[in-house]
């Protein structure tokens, strides 16, 4: 190795000014119509400095605008993403604050109380699972599993009571409302496109 390649590797790299680099994108995103979610849990130190050497993005400008029916598209995301996934979840994927700019705990509060999303606690729970979940239960209880849905649910009717099977779908699960389903039905190109998913 050359004295210049050696001398090349000691130069210390520059120093992020993270004030500078803040300031910068705030002024970007005062910018935009709304601005993006910043999470308490961030860190913004780490987050600044992966800005600046290119490892990280800003939330688009697109992100944070509205559609004709007054959501976000990280809202609408969020509704498609959360339809039968259970109502305690908390581990959101980071994509929707970094990406997409939303707070998704919170956008979840407002889709429910919005009507686009409700809970299901009941039985008909079991109607959204799938067979494999069905022959779980079976299996821990001894029992025989299907090869049909159809199969499953009239056994686990058979097999349990109203009581134990309300227990087990206890806290239940996110199901879209008519509201929400005409949403995620009107953009599910932009849906698709986003989690890269082909359409139903």
């Amino acid at each position: 190795m050359g004295l210049f390649n050696f001398f090349k590797q000691k130069e210390p790299k520059g120093v992020v000014d993270l004030d500078k680099e803040l300031a910068k994108i705030i002024a970007i995103y005062a910018s935009y119509p709304e601005f993006p979610v910043m999470s308490e849990n961030r860190n913004v130190d780490d987050w600044l400095k992966s800005i600046a050497n290119g490892t990280s993005n800003l939330v688009p400008r697109e992100s944070m605008i509205r559609n004709e029916d007054s959501l976000l598209p990280g809202e609408v995301i969020l509704l498609d993403w959360l339809n039968e996934k259970e109502s305690t979840i908390i581990d959101f994927p980071d994509f929707f604050e970094m990406e997409l700019g939303i707070d998704p705990v919170a956008s979840t509060n407002e889709l429910l109380f919005a009507d686009y999303l409700t809970i299901v606690n009941d039985t008909s729970v079991i109607d959204y699972w799938s067979l494999g979940q069905l022959n779980s239960v079976f299996e821990d209880n001894g029992l025989n599993t299907c090869t049909t849905k159809e199969e499953a649910i009239k056994l686990l009717k058979t097999e349990f009571t109203t009581d134990y099977i309300v227990n087990m779908v206890d806290p239940g699960i996110y199901i879209l409302m008519k509201k929400g389903q005409m949403i995620v039905e009107k953009y599910a190109s932009l849906i698709h496109d986003y989690l890269d998913t082909p359409p139903e």
